[in-house]
C-alpha cells in the first residue's frame, strides 16, 4: 500500500488530498498540531500524529517522517488565519517549519519525493514582473504582497530555499502555487503552469491536483502556478510534467 505523510494535516486542502487518497488505498499519515482534529481525520481515514511544527525540531521531525517511512511527504501546513493577529507565525511555519521539514526529509533518507503548496506570485519584487502577467495580474500582485507583506515574503523564503538548497538535499521536489481561493464548487478543470492571478479556484480543485501530481512522477522539478480554467486535472498536469513547467526560474528569485 503507498503511503503519504502529510504535514498541515487539518487544512481544508489536506483534508480534500486525505479523502481522495484513502479512497485509492492510500496510507495517509497526518501531522496536525490540535487534539481536536484527530476525530474528523480519522473519520476520513488517516492517522493522525500530533506534533507542533512550530516547536519541533530537525531532528523529531526527522524521527517523524522515520516513524511512518512515506512514499510521499506533502507539505501543507500555515500559519492560517493565526498570522492575520500575529504575522510573526508566517515566519515561523510558513518559512522556518517549511525549511525543517526540507531538512528533515533528507536527513531522514526514506523518501526522496515532496510536494509542497506555496502560493501565487512569491518572487522577487524587486525584479521584473512575470513575462505572461496581464494588467490583472499585476494588479492582484499588488494586493496581495499589500494585504500581506509577512505571509508572501515567508513563502517566498521557503520556495527560494528548498530550490537553491537542494544541491545538498536530493529532494524530488514539486511546488504547487495557487492563486485566490474561491468559494464555488469543484470544476475538475484548472490553469496550471504559467497560470497567472486570476480567476480563483477551488480548494478541491487543488488538492486533485496534489492528487494527480503523486501520481504523475513526471512532475519532479516543476515549479507552478494553478488557478481557474477549463483544462481537466490530469491533462492539465500532465502538459506541466511535459513542458517541466518552472514559475521559479532564477530570474524570480
Amino acid at each position: 500500500m503507498p503511503s503519504v505523510l502529510i504535514f498541515g494535516g487539518s487544512g481544508k486542502i489536506a483534508k480534500f488530498i486525505t479523502a481522495s487518497l484513502v479512497k485509492q488505498d492510500y496510507k495517509v499519515y497526518s501531522v496536525i498540531r490540535r487534539e481536536d482534529h484527530v476525530p474528523e481525520l480519522r473519520e476520513l481515514g488517516a492517522t493522525p500524529i500530533i506534533q507542533s511544527l512550530e516547536d519541533s525540531t530537525v531532528a523529531e521531525l526527522t524521527a517523524t517522517i522515520k516513524s511512518s517511512t512515506p512514499d510521499v511527504v506533502i507539505f501543507a501546513a500555515g500559519a492560517g488565519l493565526r498570522a492575520f493577529e500575529d504575522p510573526n507565525l508566517s515566519i515561523l511555519v510558513d518559512r522556518d517549519a517549511a525549511i525543517r521539514v526540507f531538512d528533515a526529509i533528507a536527513e531522514a533518507n526514506c523518501t526522496k519525493r515532496l510536494i509542497t503548496i506555496s502560493t501565487i506570485d512569491t518572487r522577487n519584487r524587486d525584479k521584473l514582473s512575470p513575462t505572461w502577467y496581464n494588467e490583472e495580474d499585476q494588479k492582484g500582485s499588488d494586493e496581495l504582497w499589500g494585504m500581506l507583506p509577512t505571509y508572501m515574503k515567508a513563502k517566498f523564503e521557503a520556495d527560494k530555499d528548498l530550490v537553491e538548497q537542494n544541491s545538498r538535499r536530493g529532494l524530488e521536489y514539486t511546488i504547487i502555487r495557487p492563486t485566490w481561493y474561491g468559494d464555488g464548487e469543484p470544476t475538475g478543470k484548472v490553469k496550471a503552469g504559467l497560470a497567472g492571478i486570476s480567476p480563483k479556484v477551488s480548494r478541491k480543485d487543488v488538492a486533485d491536483v496534489f492528487v494527480a501530481c503523486i501520481e504523475n512522477p513526471a512532475t519532479v522539478g516543476c515549479v507552478f502556478e494553478v488557478s481557474g480554467g477549463e483544462v481537466p486535472i490530469k491533462e492539465a498536469v500532465q502538459r506541466v510534467a511535459e513542458e517541466k513547467v518552472d514559475s521559479f526560474g532564477e530570474i524570480y528569485r
